[in-house]
């Protein structure tokens, strides 16, 4: 197997990548998404094992990004200005909110809501 063909088959190297690709979307910095998943942000380089608690934590900010993009038609503007602007919802700034394991979560369930109503 080359070294391309394990860089593709390789889990960990793919949710890290995706990870990196949805923060990127969001404006969400690489020291951020390190305190979102628990990690240093160095980590993100060498791949995340999904079945690892740092890579369940990233599968749910992944999960919130999808969602994100369904209900704004997959405008980066629109995904970025959401994330970073008080929300009366969730009583906060969901981009603030991420950081801690609860506030994660109760971003995604809102989000999780809102795409139920679409």
């Amino acid at each position: 197997m080359s070294l391309a063909e394990n860089i593709v088959n390789n889990p960990a190297t793919i949710l890290s990548t995706a990870l990196s690709r949805a923060a990127k979307s969001l404006k969400i910095s690489k020291a951020d998404i390190g305190k979102v998943i628990g990690k240093d942000r160095t980590s993100l380089n060498r791949g995340l094992d999904p079945n690892s608690k740092s890579g369940e934590l990233a599968l749910m900010f992944i999960r919130c990004y999808r969602g994100l993009f369904v209900l704004v038609g997959g405008e980066n503007a629109d995904m970025q200005h959401w994330m970073h602007t008080e929300n009366k919802h969730l009583s906060g700034i969901p981009a603030e909110q991420i950081k801690t394991i609860g506030g994660l979560n109760k971003v995604l369930e809102y989000i999780d809501a809102m795409r139920g109503k679409v």
